[in-house]
């Protein structure tokens, strides 16, 4: 088999070679559109093993919604040789983990097993992917933990505020849609939409299988010929557009709560778009860990919050930069001020501190390379928000690529604006908001 052109720092495997080149990413196209990664690392006694399917909530239609995260939940009911209880003792008899999760654009079904355990993780995760049962008394059953689920959400202060923030960001839109749904919409849901979508979506087009670890332990040939073995089918790409709405405030009051959670934000770049790397450093010179400005400055020095920090995440289509912080509500005002002083201040800030943002955003990816799990994930979330697998030097030389101009730049055309702001909090926050105008503009009041 000929070697196809890759991406630097990538080789490319064939049939029945071994991969012995210590930690680099592997990758191979089958034929059938199914992409397999390897990452060997001899030193390790355990294997992760992650199958990744191209489908999440931005996928769903109306009459749909939830049905990604349903079916993430109803394929551990059973498959064609695995029942319920074997799924999980067939990996946790090792000691090993199984989960699963659902986001906005895929799915991602995970084990991490003693590397002696390799094949069985891999048999079972590859069957939940390819021949899950679907048993009509087991949708209804988990129905009900996808509900209580979505109650558990609801009542997170923490996690609600932020669901609101999106919601109200991107309104009822791809990307403001809760990824569980509504209870109203999975209650409907029926078993021949799951099948129906499963059969759409669980395609070989659709699919990455991830290994990491000691992969003399697996047959790799073995692996590659189950996942050449999933049904091939003509993919639709899903090709959005989202339009943010205009900046609200959304304020919920719940008489059991003391604290009040507020999340705002703004929308932000799409993972493609260079300028994610300049907002990165920017969320990690503000609000990532305790020697950021905003900790220091809310909670160090005018202990106005007990929790504060700041992200931006990217998606394929679009992306969202947000401040989340917890606070009393007579603090909630002046928590919301000094945050708005920081902001606007925030350029002569970055010009101070841009190179030790960057080498902190370095250092924190190198760090993430000792889990094997979360190598995983970006691999997969790579693959699947930008259409290729990036090596950590690649990443580390776009960091260091970051200059002073492109910070300046990232805020003018993202952070100075009008912000939407969420809060969930005790009875009597909504006076707070009177008036109130979330303005970032620079040296602004």
């Amino acid at each position: 088999m000929k070697k196809r052109n890759v991406q630097k720092g990538e080789i490319t495997i064939e049939s029945g070679t071994a991969i012995n080149q210590k930690e680099r990413i592997a990758t191979k196209n089958l034929k059938n559109g199914a992409l397999m990664v390897l990452k060997n690392i001899p030193s390790l006694r355990t294997i992760t093993i992650g199958i990744g399917v191209k489908v999440g909530s931005i996928n769903e239609k109306e009459g749909e919604y939830g049905i990604s995260h349903l079916i993430e939940h109803t394929v551990f009911k059973g498959t064609k040789s695995f029942s319920s209880s074997e799924i999980k003792r067939k990996i946790e008899k090792f000691g090993g983990i199984i989960n699963a999760f659902t986001s906005e654009e895929y799915t991602l079904f995970e084990s991490k097993v003693p590397d002696f355990a390799a094949r069985e993780s891999f048999d079972v995760l590859f069957e939940l992917v390819n021949s899950p049962l679907f048993p009509e008394k087991e949708i209804e059953s988990e129905k009900k933990v996808v509900l209580e689920e979505i109650a558990m959400y609801e009542d997170d202060p923490a996690a609600l505020s932020e669901e609101n923030l999106l919601k109200s960001i991107w309104g009822d839109t791809e990307y403001g849609r809760p990824i569980a749904g509504k209870a109203e919409s999975v209650r409907k849901i029926t078993k021949d939409q799951i099948e129906a979508f499963f059969n759409n979506h669980y395609v070989a087009g659709n699919m990455i299988a991830v290994l990491i670890g000691n992969l003399s332990a697996i047959d790799l040939d073995y692996v590659e010929e189950k996942m050449a073995s999933i049904k091939s089918s003509k993919l639709q790409n899903l090709k959005l557009d989202p339009h943010p709405l205009d900046p609200v405030i959304k304020i919920v009051e719940k008489s059991d709560l003391n604290q009040a959670n507020g999340s705002i934000g703004i929308p932000s770049a799409p993972r493609g778009d260079k300028m994610s790397y300049a907002l990165s450093v920017i969320s990690t010179i503000l609000g990532s860990g305790m020697s950021s400005i905003l900790f220091d400055k809310l909670r160090e020095k005018l202990g106005l919050v007990y929790s504060i920090s700041s992200s931006n995440q990217s998606h394929s289509f679009c992306g969202e930069f947000t401040i989340n912080f917890s606070t009393s509500l007579q603090n909630t005002g002046k928590a919301l001020n000094e945050i708005k002083k920081v902001l606007n201040e925030l350029p002569e800030e970055i010009s101070k501190q841009l190179e030790y943002g960057k080498k902190k955003v370095k250092g924190r990816l190198l760090m993430s390379t000792e889990s094997t799990l979360a190598t995983m994930y970006m691999i997969v979330d790579d693959y699947f928000t930008i259409g290729k697998i990036r090596e950590i030097d690649e990443i580390s030389e776009n960091i260091d690529a970051v200059k002073e101009e492109d910070v300046m730049k990232a805020f003018e055309r993202y952070m100075k604006r009008k912000w939407t702001l969420s809060f969930v909090g005790p009875r009597g926050l909504s006076k707070f908001f009177n008036k109130c105008e979330f303005v970032v503009n620079h040296n602004g009041n």
